[in-house]
């Protein structure tokens, strides 16, 4: 072999040598590159309404126990139990044979007592003419007076005797102060009434349906310092809009107002009241449901995903590279969730590039290769 050839055997393996180093670097740095890699975007900045869910029971605007306000033996019922009435409708009939007596009674004294009074004006009326005369005493004359005045005395205690028994006797048909949906009857005819204590129905309004709720104190404090409460005006029915959510429904079905909030807390929490309209009759008072109610008026919030945010117990942060595209800790305040999106009230910018997908492999105060990636 000669020298010669000897040489271009040496060049070539260092030839090779140089092109193996090189690929093996490039590799290193493609694998260290891939490594670094996170994915980025700026928070979304969008309109957002809050809207915070409670569990809410149902029940009439109105509801009435319906009792007779005599005693006396059940004669009549006037209705089919589950019927609608309306105000003033009768239901049930006492008896009304011993209150009318009573009444033909009171009259009979009324009209005895009107007698008397009219032969007391005539007595008095003759005395009078008889003092002008000197017939009779002054004292004479005033014992007439007072006996005009005792009897119509008595006509005023025996007229409103007539009207108490009047009343009783109308009180013989048991009516309905509202209009609603009757229960089943509790009493049968035949059934001797105490006016005092015997149950004989229950009504039941519709048409508007209070929702019942209760809020945290954390909530209240909230609203109360967004004014919510402060737009509710119960004179007028009117509020802050409430949605409500019936247990087999996935999107809201009926509609109203904040009208009413309790006087106080009660176990760190407090009442709240929604008029819901129910026209179709479709919410009927016993039930339950999710009560829907808007936190507050629509705002501009910055939004990251959900998943982006991260906690050490004692804070909530995101993982932000900077310009120089090392990875920093970034303290923030966080709102509600809205699909999946979390609010960031404080700590962001719109201008922030947060980590949003290879939070492993992002470490504060270390470079990483970001990719802008678009939030949808």
């Amino acid at each position: 072999m000669t020298y010669k050839h000897l040489y271009r055997i040496v060049c070539a393996a260092a030839i090779a040598c140089a092109a193996l180093t090189s690929c093996n670097d490039d590799e290193v740095v493609k694998s260290k590159k891939e490594y670094n890699t996170v994915e980025v975007a700026y928070p979304q900045k969008r309109m957002i309404e809050v809207w915070d869910e409670y569990s809410a029971r149902l029940d009439g605007e109105k509801s009435v126990e319906i009792r007779a306000r005599v005693s006396g033996y059940l004669e009549k019922i006037k209705f089919l139990d589950g019927d609608f009435v309306k105000a003033g409708s009768v239901l049930f009939e006492i008896d009304p044979r011993p209150f009318q007596a009573v009444v033909d009674a009171n009259k009979a004294t009324v009209k005895e007592i009107q007698s008397k009074i009219m032969l007391a004006k005539n007595n008095l009326k003759r005395a009078e003419e008889l003092y002008l005369s000197n017939a009779i005493s002054k004292e004479v004359l005033e014992t007439r007076k007072s006996e005009l005045a005792s009897q119509e005395a008595m006509l005023l205690s025996a007229q409103a005797k007539l009207r108490e028994a009047e009343l009783n006797l109308e009180f013989t048909k048991v009516t309905s102060p509202i209009s609603g949906y009757v229960s089943r009857r509790r009493v049968d005819e035949g059934n001797l009434i105490d006016g005092s204590s015997t149950l004989m129905a229950t009504i039941v309004s519709r048409d508007i349906i209070y929702a019942y709720f209760e809020v945290s104190e954390r909530d209240v404090i909230r609203y109360s310092k967004n004014n919510l409460f402060a737009q509710i005006d119960s004179a007028n029915h009117d509020g802050p809009p409430v949605k409500i959510r019936l247990m087999d429904e996935t999107e809201p079905s009926h509609f109203g107002k904040l009208t009413y909030v309790d006087n106080s807390l009660s176990s760190a929490s407090i009442e709240l009241r929604a008029e819901i309209d129910n026209k179709k009759g479709m919410l009927i008072p016993g039930m339950y449901a999710t009560a829907i109610l808007r936190g507050g008026e629509p705002r501009q919030c910055l939004l990251v995903p959900e998943l982006a945010v991260g906690t050490d117990l004692v804070n909530r942060f995101v993982l932000v590279v900077k310009d120089d595209n090392t990875v920093e800790t970034r303290i923030v305040e966080v709102g509600d969730i809205i699909d999946n999106m979390q609010i960031i009230e404080s700590g962001l910018t719109e201008k922030d590039r947060v980590v949003i997908n290879g939070l492993q492999r992002a470490v504060s105060g270390r470079k990483v290769n970001p990719i802008l990636k678009e939030l949808k």
